[in-house]
């Protein structure tokens, strides 16, 4: 599938643009600058061709600090792994320095075709407001991101130009990588990646975007999925920030399995609660990693403290699986992707009807439904009526009277014959006729 890269320096309609083409708000978009940090991509399809498009943060020439530098860097990426180039200028700006220097940049790409869009021409006479872009050697196309003007003639060129490219991450399996601001989550997409993919700072709250990366393993490749660190709703102080709480709660969505990650230099608090909570009831698989496991000494120790912790304060996710990783050091990371492959296998699960009904009948005779209004309550039967992940139904005399304690308990006694690690189980009751 091949991969189109909005680029220019910052705050020219690059997010604004890469919502349009793919149909819904999935790009930041404010009028601060450098809103846009990482690379964002999206699968999209215009003119019946699928290709993928990807946002990128500004590209600034200026002095720079880390930030500024790491998001150039990731702009640069894009452009490297791009088969086409969309080159994003303002006309309310006119033709600016950094504008230039793009240009000359983009000439060592000379093999990938690159479109030279002017944006923000809207209610302006065309002519004029190209005028000074001619002079930069190029052959300048008008557009209004905001308005759509001019965006369907330059998408049908872009789509035009696009070869036939081997596709890429259609179908792999997605793993969001979800927790609270500052537990590491780009440092393991970064270690898994074995590379610079995500912007990394020792502030918190320094991805915005949720950013998808295709990462290969043994011949297996997965879509990462790098999420905005979740914060407690009366923090969500800005746009930006409710912005990529709600993509977050997306991704969860949208994912496979997610990767819960915690800190072990500060314990389990309320929000990784929460955040366990979320991806439990969206019916995602789910791995609890404890990060930052270089900064524990007596470790033997402080896993025992962390397990139990785990089992009084996230006992709703029994079926969670635990591993430590040094996400800084790139210890243990390589146990990940088995664990995913085993969960994606328990979600896909198909138990059969009859072994179903044993397990019912024996969790029936050792714990029998207490009696609801002085009238006995009967489970009759069990089948599978759902995976991903799997869902049973179960039919009683008075479902009314089955309460949320007692299906945890049939729950318990399926597990000791299919333990259908990583994934949460559904039960639903229906009245026997």
């Amino acid at each position: 599938m091949a991969l189109v890269a909005i680029v220019g320096r910052p705050n020219v309609g690059k997010s604004t643009l890469f919502n349009r083409i793919v149909g819904r708000k999935k790009a930041i978009v404010e009028d601060t600058p450098g809103v846009t940090r990482d690379r964002l991509y999206e699968h999209t399809t215009w003119g019946g061709k699928d290709f993928l498009v990807v946002d990128t943060g500004g590209i600034d020439f200026s002095p720079e600090d880390d930030m500024v530098k790491q998001v150039k860097e990731q702009a640069l990426s894009a452009i490297e792994e791009a088969d086409v180039i969309i080159f994003m200028m303002d006309a309310e700006t006119g033709v600016h320095l950094v504008d230039r220097d793009i240009i000359e940049m983009l000439r060592r790409y000379s093999k990938k075709k690159t479109f030279y869009v002017v944006n923000k021409v809207e209610g302006k006479n065309r002519e004029e407001a190209l005028y000074d872009f001619y002079s930069l050697g190029i052959e300048p196309k008008p557009i209004s991101a905001l308005k759509g003007y001019g965006v369907d003639e330059l998408m049908d060129e872009v789509v035009a130009s696009i070869k036939e490219v081997k596709k890429r991450g259609e179908g792999y399996p997605k793993i969001a990588i979800v927790g609270r601001p500052n537990v590491g989550k780009s440092s393991l997409v970064n270690a898994l990646l074995s590379k610079e993919r995500m912007i990394v700072s020792p502030k918190a709250g320094t991805t915005r975007d949720a950013v998808d990366s295709i990462c290969h393993y043994y011949k297996k490749n997965y879509i990462l999925i790098d999420t905005a660190g979740i914060k407690r709703r009366r923090r969500l102080y800005s746009n930006i920030d409710r912005y990529s709480y709600l993509r977050t709660m997306s991704n969860i969505d949208r994912c496979d399995v997610a990767i819960v990650m915690l800190a072990a230099d500060e314990g389990i608090v309320e929000m990784d609660k929460k955040i366990a909570g979320f991806v439990d009831r969206a019916g995602k698989g789910m791995i609890l990693l404890i990060n930052k496991w270089d900064l524990i000494e007596d470790k033997d120790e402080a896993l025992k403290r962390f397990l139990r912790q785990i089992r009084e304060e996230l006992w709703f996710i029994p079926y969670a699986p635990v591993i430590t990783v040094s996400a800084k050091e790139r210890t243990r990371i390589t146990k990940i992707f088995p664990l995913v492959d085993e969960i994606l296998e328990n979600r896909r699960a198909e138990i059969k009807t009859s072994m179903l009904n044993e397990i019912l009948k024996r969790a029936v005779k050792e714990h029998p439904p207490p009696y609801y209004r002085g009238k006995k309550v009967k489970l009759t039967y069990m089948t599978q009526i759902g995976k991903e992940p799997p869902s049973f139904l179960i039919f009683s005399n008075r479902p009314e009277a089955i309460g949320q304690d007692y299906l945890r308990y049939i729950e318990r006694v399926l597990r000791e014959d299919f333990p259908l690690t990583g994934t949460p189980v559904r039960f639903y009751l229906k009245k026997k006729e």
